[in-house]
């Protein structure tokens, strides 16, 4: 069945995403790899793409809420977004991961309800080129999500800049490739560079401030 032409459309999904919340809440759920349910939502199973929205509910919304700074519309932005990726579904060849082509989706939406917002635009062409290989990219945020306190880097991932906090969110918490997150948010390579050596320096000033410093000697 073709997924853009189902009559009971993306309501219907929200009922079988309603019912495995409520299961997921007493049981661990067990997901199969993406294409499974990707293949079972495109033979019109309602309840795989149920399954698909509660494997990626979590960190679509975290994204969201990255670039958003408020809950009730990061929830909203990640609602439609799952809803746009029901009706495109058809669209994604497989050619990236699927996670890849579901967060650019989820970006997209968030980043244009913030701009419909506040007007907001990246101004990307004031921002310096980094020499190539200076930056150990994979070192302080890792180390900084050993730690317990873990609500202190929600904090402080919450004050800073959508576009820094979003790749942030995206390399370090979603595990997305410097490619992919060029694909995402589309951007060039030396962009999504300066933008996460901006955010991993800015993160740590922010913890710093919040923390007054006892977190930073910590580390």
């Amino acid at each position: 069945m073709d997924v853009g032409t189902q009559g009971k459309g993306y309501k219907c999904v929200e009922k079988t995403v309603t019912f495995f919340q409520v299961l997921a809440s007493n049981v661990k759920m067990r997901f199969q790899e993406d294409h499974h349910y990707i293949e079972k939502t495109l033979q019109g199973n309602l309840n795989a793409y149920g399954q698909l929205i509660l494997k990626h509910e979590k960190y679509a919304f975290t994204l969201a809420l990255r670039v958003l700074k408020n809950r009730e519309e990061a929830e909203e932005a990640a609602q439609d977004a799952f809803m746009k990726a029901f009706h495109s579904l058809k669209t994604f060849e497989g050619n990236s991961k699927f996670t890849t082509w579901l967060y650019k989706i989820v970006y997209n939406e968030a980043l244009g309800r913030l701009r419909k917002s506040k007007n907001y635009t990246i101004q990307l062409d004031e921002l310096p080129e980094l020499a190539s290989g200076s930056i150990d990219y994979l070192d302080g945020l890792k180390s900084l999500q050993l730690i317990e306190r873990k609500e202190l880097i929600q904090q402080a991932l919450f004050t800073m800049k959508p576009a820094e906090s979003a790749v942030l969110t995206l390399f370090y918490l979603e595990e997305q490739s410097i490619k992919e997150i060029e694909e995402i948010m589309s951007l060039t390579s030396s962009h999504v560079k300066i933008l996460l050596h901006r955010g991993r320096k800015n993160l740590l000033e922010s913890l710093r401030t919040i923390t007054k410093s006892e977190l930073i000697h910590l580390l």
